[in-house]
């Protein structure tokens, strides 16, 4: 939070902020949403909680893994975790889904196939994307139909993805993840192909993305990008 410090000067809020987080020590911790040690003590608190939920409750599932991507606004770099939120559960309600346990994750989605001209290359924004998991029936009856709802676009490829759940916790700790990062989409070369591939790479955040990503998770709050479909937090701890 070195960079967000140095960055907040003029600006009240986010000096307040980054001074937060640098307080921020197992002892004292800030609770503050954008807080990589909060942010991780959260997540290893919540799988603790969905590894008992789910062995309590075996009569559920089996579950798997689902991943849906709402469509991007072109150059958008608005990031609001509570009207995804919204979108998100109507959109799985939508679908005919009744339980899940999902979380918001975020990354800012850069072109950098530089061989292809500016007019083919999508352009940069800011994508708030659903990960979790639903009863396996459910899943496999709602995948045809949020393909339907949600084309796939040169900017994302793949809207909706379903993986069976193996019980690897693994993925319950990538609901729930406090690191985003800048996605880049690249060409690069594959053995046996004779043209370049598509595929990506992580970045890091620039100061200019993770600025409004701090603001945005401020207010989204601590528990901003959980979202328990047909549950409560009472329920599942």
């Amino acid at each position: 939070m070195k960079r967000l410090r140095k960055h907040a000067a003029g600006d009240p809020e986010l000096l307040r902020i980054a001074t937060a987080l640098s307080r921020c020590n197992r002892r004292h911790r800030c609770l503050h949403p954008a807080c990589p040690q909060c942010g991780r003590a959260l997540q290893r608190l919540l799988v603790r909680i969905i590894a008992r939920f789910l062995k309590a409750h075996a009569n559920l599932g089996p579950w798997r893994v689902l991943s849906v991507i709402l469509p991007v606004r072109p150059g958008g770099t608005e990031i609001e975790f509570a009207e995804a939120w919204d979108r998100y559960a109507a959109l799985l309600r939508q679908a005919g889904l009744t339980r899940g346990v999902f979380g918001l994750d975020f990354s800012f989605n850069e072109d950098d196939r530089r061989a292809l001209a500016d007019a083919d290359r999508f352009e940069p924004h800011a994508c708030v994307h659903l990960y979790g998991l639903a009863p396996a029936a459910e899943v496999k009856a709602a995948v045809p139909q949020l393909k339907q709802l949600l084309p796939t676009t040169d900017a994302v490829r793949r809207p909706v993805r379903s993986t069976p759940f193996d019980g690897d916790l693994a993925a319950v700790a990538y609901s729930f993840k406090p690191d985003f990062v800048r996605r880049q989409t690249i060409l690069k070369d594959k053995v046996g192909r004779a043209n370049p591939v598509r595929n990506t790479r992580d970045r890091p955040l620039t100061v200019e993305q993770q600025i409004p990503l701090v603001q945005a998770l401020e207010g989204a709050g601590l528990n901003g990008r959980i979202m328990l479909l047909g549950l409560s937090m009472e329920a599942i701890a």
